[in-house]
């Protein structure tokens, strides 16, 4: 009696073998990217109509004309341009802004800066002005520069500035 050798198996079984494997593998990796949660806290740039625009650029206009006719001082200035500007910022961005605080803003914002927010806090209260790119960012920032000078040397410089400032986040964003 004569002894065959043995079957190998064919060639292709195992090339389908390591193709479903990796097929398997892809299949559950998309599904977890895909399904995963969203912890980003990006904030989205909701379209925003000329009109609606224009409420916002009439509230800082209106507020830098009280200013001019001597009916708000600079630290009630600050108080009705960062009103405006937060209610903007909320409307803009869909992110309730409006009763949040300068680092609860930062925190939400998805700055092009410093990744700590007290880094942040220091370098932008150094320079007196906004630092960031990312427009909430950039508001929060805003915001926490007209925290300090209610009490300015100069007033209407300070006044000016901000309004400035403000008419610039209102039709840029």
């Amino acid at each position: 009696m004569e002894i065959n050798p043995p079957v190998l198996m064919p060639l292709w079984m195992p090339i389908a073998g390591v193709v479903i494997l990796i097929a398997a593998a892809a299949v559950i990796l998309r599904a977890f990217l895909v399904t995963r949660r969203d912890t980003a806290r990006t904030v989205g740039d909701i379209p925003m109509a000329a009109s609606e625009r224009g409420q916002w650029v009439r509230r800082v206009d209106d507020a830098a004309a009280r200013y001019r006719n001597h009916e708000l001082d600079l630290r009630g200035l600050h108080l009705e341009l960062a009103g405006a500007l937060r209610g903007f910022a909320t409307a803009r961005s869909g992110e309730d802004i409006v009763s949040a605080t300068v680092l609860e803003i930062l925190d939400m914002a998805d700055t092009a800066g410093p990744r700590s927010i007290a880094e942040r806090l220091r370098l932008v209260r150094a320079s007196r002005r906004p630092l960031d790119t990312n427009p909430l960012g950039h508001v929060g920032e805003l915001l926490a520069v007209w925290e300090q000078p209610s009490f300015d040397r100069d007033p209407d410089a300070a006044a000016d500035a901000a309004i400035a400032e403000a008419k610039e986040v209102v039709t840029r964003w």
